[in-house]
């Protein structure tokens, strides 16, 4: 998923929410995008990230840091951007917490979606084992249609190849994502 940011990010504006080290926002930057803001409500993910833009010499390139929550962010800016990275932490660690977690995932993809340009790429991500990939498309589509948005998921992601499970413990496949096209 992050080789594919870099592919899309070319003169592009990025966003990376959650971008806790900022892995997502490297990859923008060395795929030539034109700014890449990175957002995490922790202060100490924004220092890591400014780091790692250095160690990478990505220091010149357009790049800002916001330690905010990205639900603020989200509702309070505007989101002129052409490429929104939604990559939250597990918000179901525990099946109890699956109502709670599909609300959260429901608002910034609705949020995100609502505000962003005609054009813009989404990709958006579950690490929640009990928020199935059934359960996640359903979240994107209450998402697209209370914000009006047309939506098109144009890939999906699963794991990648240096992130194998163990078929003994299915628990391990967790992660999914989607590509979106808003219109």
């Amino acid at each position: 998923m992050r080789a594919l940011v870099g592919k899309l990010s070319k003169d592009k504006r990025v966003l990376n929410c959650f971008c806790y080290t900022g892995g997502f926002s490297l990859y923008a930057l060395r795929g030539k995008a034109a700014v890449c803001d990175s957002v995490d409500i922790s202060k100490e993910a924004c220092e890591l990230v400014k780091k790692n833009i250095e160690l990478n010499g990505f220091q010149e390139r357009a790049h800002n840091e916001y330690a905010e929550d990205v639900f603020e962010f989200l509702k309070q800016r505007p989101l002129e951007y052409d490429l929104i990275i939604l990559d939250p932490p597990a918000f179901a660690k525990r099946k109890q917490d699956v109502p709670n977690a599909a609300r959260g995932y429901k608002e910034i993809n609705r949020m995100a979606m609502k505000k962003c340009p005609p054009g813009t790429l989404l990709m958006t991500s579950s690490c929640s084992y009990h928020v199935d990939e059934q359960l996640f498309t359903q979240i994107l589509f209450a998402a697209a249609k209370d914000a009006k948005r047309n939506v098109q998921i144009l890939e999906r992601h699963r794991h990648a190849f240096d992130h194998p499970f163990n078929i003994y413990h299915p628990e391990g496949s967790y992660l999914k994502s989607a590509l979106c096209y808003i219109s």
